[in-house]
This record gives structure tokens, C-alpha cells and sequence, in this order.
């Protein structure tokens, strides 16, 4: 991914980082989860806003087809765990009311745009952020900071 690539990869500033979502019908929530030092924190925050600012403004067609496989290897990996195909089965039908099919999912998933993909990060990084921190918190800048710095 890109934050692993840039912060963990390249300036070597956490020991782990990743985004998750948790999607509901009505609403949801993307994050990021990074584990680092104290001294880290005043460079790690801004580049990571760096990199959400650079998905709002260009995404490409080989990054996308990427994150399409891993998405697709992910998903159909999933289906030879039962439990985890349980929680796929009750989450379809909590949202949608029907068993959504894996061709479905996969059609779905090959559909996804460039544009769709920058669309949907401007939708979601213009909300007010909310920031959790452990440990000493000095380094890190301000949520007011943060939050204009974080929409392209």
C-alpha cells in the first residue's frame, strides 16, 4: 500500500502501519492505524496526510488493478474459512437483505474506477477527523492541524 510503501518502507518511521475500514449501511469509518516512537510522531502525521491527499487527486490504472487482485485474492481466500464466510453470509443479509453472490462481489469490485476511487476519498477525508493517541502525544500536531490538513 501506499502507507507502507512511503512511511514504513521508505523513511522507516513506524514498525506498522495500515488503513481499515468498517462499513455500515447509514455510515462508517476509515482508519489508520500507525505504531511508532515518540520522536517519530512530528513527521510521521503530515506525511501520512500527504499520502490521503495524493489518492484524492491521482490514482493509477496499475495501482488500481493491484488493489483490485489483492482485493479479489482476499476475498476468495476468505471463503475456505467457515466462520469467516458465516460473517460474510450475516453481514449480507443485515445490509442488503440477500446472499450477494462471489461473481457479484468480483463483477463489483472490476467495475471500480480511477475516478470513483478519488471521489469517494474527497467524500470521505472532508469530514472531521478523530484522533486516538497512546503514549507521550507532543509530537503530534493539533486536530485543527490535522483536519486542514487532510482534504485536498
Amino acid at each position: 500500500s501506499r502507507l507502507f510503501q512511503e512511511i514504513r518502507e521508505k523513511r522507516g518511521l513506524v514498525y506498522s502501519v495500515y488503513s481499515f475500514a468498517v462499513p455500515f449501511l447509514d455510515s462508517g469509518m476509515f482508519g489508520i492505524y500507525a505504531g511508532t516512537g515518540e520522536k517519530e510522531c512530528a513527521e510521521l502525521v503530515p506525511v501520512t496526510l500527504e499520502e490521503l491527499r495524493k489518492v484524492q487527486l491521482a490514482v493509477g490504472e496499475d495501482e488500481l488493478a493491484r488493489a483490485r487482485a489483492q482485493l479479489k485474492a482476499s476475498l476468495l481466500m476468505s471463503l475456505e474459512s467457515t466462520g469467516s464466510r458465516c460473517e460474510q453470509i450475516a453481514r449480507q443479509l443485515q445490509i442488503f437483505g440477500r446472499i450477494i453472490p462471489t461473481s457479484e462481489t468480483v463483477s463489483r469490485i472490476e467495475a471500480v474506477t480511477t475516478d470513483e476511487i478519488r471521489g469517494a476519498a474527497a467524500r470521505i477525508f472532508a469530514g472531521t477527523p478523530t484522533l486516538a493517541a497512546l503514549g507521550p502525544i507532543g509530537n503530534i500536531p493539533s486536530l485543527q492541524n490535522i483536519a486542514e490538513n487532510l482534504a485536498a
